[in-house]
């Protein structure tokens, strides 16, 4: 099986296109969560993700987007969790709000386990170069995650840690988008980066007058650094 995994799409509608027109024939997609904050298209990616057929888990975007947690008040302005709140219908709020905190696939003799931050909660980054010592997964077990906004690959125990990057605010100073493939019969990780007209965007987004920072964000500034 061809597994599509993406994450932290973050309401980016030109992204998330141009990564579905360069994914190709896949058998199964799955989202390691935050469709929604940031950028103004949370409707449009909700429902395309949605209509997909997509295994999806929550984020803590989708957390505070529903209303499960609070909005941290020195991040509201840049997060725009209200703007996505007022975008998104009350069916794709309830969608948003059964959204599990994992999800599994078997295939091939491979588990996968999809989340969003970590195996404990929506919120604790685990970084390329994080320390794994928690984690001990057995053999033919994966771990998908998202959150940090950083591709990665990493060995935890006899399983492995993978992380796809994001779609919508890649922050490893790559503005390309972020997804990655995994053959589940041969356990190959194919990480993937897709050219958009980031700039362009960007240009719409300071149009729009949205903070600063999430415009700086879909470059490769170093505030590429920040958190969220």
């Amino acid at each position: 099986m061809i597994l599509a995994a993406i994450s932290d799409l973050h309401g980016n509608r030109p992204a998330l296109e141009a990564v579905l027109a360069h994914l190709g024939t896949v058998d199964a997609l799955v989202c390691c969560g935050d469709l929604v904050g940031y950028y103004p298209d949370a409707a449009w990616v909700v429902d395309r993700v949605h209509t997909l057929g997509a295994l999806v888990v929550r984020g803590n975007h989708e957390l505070m987007a529903t209303g499960a947690r609070e909005v941290p008040a020195e991040r509201a302005a840049y997060y725009r969790i209200a703007d996505a709140r007022r975008a998104l219908s009350a069916e794709q709020l309830a969608w948003l709000a059964a959204l599990p905190a994992s999800a599994f696939l078997a295939r091939d003799g491979l588990t996968v386990e999809v989340r969003h931050a970590s195996p404990w909660d929506e919120e604790t980054y685990l970084y390329p170069d994080s320390d794994l010592g928690r984690l001990a997964l057995p053999e033919g077990r994966w771990l998908l995650l998202g959150h940090t906004h950083h591709p990665m690959l990493r060995r935890a125990g006899a399983g492995t840690v993978a992380n796809p990057g994001s779609v919508g605010q890649p922050r490893d100073w790559d503005p390309r988008a972020a997804y990655a493939l995994l053959d589940t019969a041969s356990g190959r990780w194919e990480q993937r980066r897709v050219a958009w007209d980031h700039r362009a965007y960007q240009r719409r987004m300071e149009a729009l007058g949205l903070h600063p920072l999430a415009v700086a964000l879909l470059g490769r500034e170093r505030a590429a650094q920040a958190r969220g």
